[in-house]
């Protein structure tokens, strides 16, 4: 609507310029102020619409010549038809019979001042065009290498072995061989069994919360047998969310860190508590722990900057992630149902 009044406005600020030049010089008619108007209008407005739909007509073609020579015809007919639809205006505002095609030299001249006008507009708004072209390509290409990034993360997180991890639970397995031979066995049994969810699991972007579940479960239960009685875990999970997709390997970082900061470098006994559920539309991930307060500049640990780098790379801006310390300490993620359609999915 905005191009439309500003066509208009265009068109009767030049009708009114060649009209009152036309006045002043030899026809003293307020009429023909009109009908310059009238014809500025009428032609201005078909030469616009030539050129701002263009492409309906232009995109036959991939050569640019043959693109150009579709132009001049469009604007040669713009300059036609406006002409005519002015000689009929004329001719019911003077109540003059009306011949069709009788302009004579006026087509001749309406041509050529439509040419002299559209030709640069038409170069100009091409340019706009083919830049905007560009801009897009450009945006699908960093669209495309984003969720290859994400893809990326994905498989690095998949295949990242925590050496101090892998280290400790060797010598927990080491010191129960002997001790407890039963829970040594349970410990290796569970350690194959999070190497096969976190290296054989299929490259698909998302997992279900179920499958989610089961990897930090048995990350925790090795956890547990490792600390015995300093560490107790509690998972909850609305059953309407297991069957939801949620980003693979998003809670195994967060889970960690809370393992790090609230079990490993505490001195007392600790708890770790992993909540889903759903929040509206929304589904809501709590992982709450009792270790020590978050820093007041947190985010800067690999764990937490990956899982903060995939959620904006797959929901850009619609998804809350909040660090809390009082009355207690958690990190609580919010990302769309399943009405949405995140970025990269597949």
């Amino acid at each position: 609507m905005r191009l439309v009044i500003k066509t208009l406005l265009i068109c009767i600020l030049i009708g009114l310029a060649f009209g009152g030049y036309l006045y002043f010089t030899y026809d003293h008619r307020p009429i023909r102020i009109l009908v310059s108007v009238l014809s500025s209008i009428n032609i201005g407005s078909l030469m616009m619409l030539a050129i701002y739909h263009r492409h309906y007509f232009t995109n036959v073609t991939a050569y640019q010549a043959v693109k150009v020579m579709i132009m001049i015809v469009l604007l040669v007919l713009a300059a036609l038809l406006g002409s005519e639809l002015t000689f009929l205006m004329r001719a019911l505002l003077t109540r003059e019979p009306y011949i069709a095609f009788d302009g004579g030299s006026i087509y001749i001249l309406n041509i050529l001042v439509v040419m002299v006008t559209a030709m640069p507009l038409y170069v100009s708004e091409e340019w706009k065009s083919m830049l905007n072209a560009r801009i897009l390509h450009q945006q699908y290409r960093v669209l495309q290498l984003e969720q290859q990034q994400t893809a990326f993360e994905l498989e690095l997180l998949r295949a990242k072995i925590n050496p101090h991890f892998l280290y400790n639970m060797h010598n927990t397995i080491a010191g129960l061989i002997s001790k407890d031979p039963q829970k040594a066995e349970e410990l290796v049994l569970l350690l194959s069994r999070f190497f096969r969810f976190t290296l054989n699991k299929d490259s698909a972007t998302f997992h279900t919360v179920q499958d989610e579940l089961e990897i930090i479960s048995t990350y925790l239960h090795m956890q547990q047998i490792r600390y015995e009685n300093r560490m107790r875990y509690h998972i909850a999970a609305d059953p309407a969310t297991l069957q939801q997709q949620i980003p693979s390997f998003i809670l195994q970082p967060l889970v960690e860190n809370a393992v790090k900061h609230g079990i490993e470098n505490s001195t007392t006994s600790g708890s770790i508590d992993v909540r889903i559920l759903w929040e509206g539309t929304q589904l809501l991930i709590c992982i709450a722990d009792s270790g020590p307060a978050f820093p007041d500049m947190p985010g800067s640990g690999m764990g937490l900057q990956m899982v903060m780098n995939k959620l904006r790379l797959l929901y850009a801006d619609d998804f809350t992630i909040e660090l809390n310390n009082t009355p207690e300490k958690y990190v609580r993620i919010t990302i769309p149902g399943s009405h949405h359609h995140p970025v990269g999915r597949r």
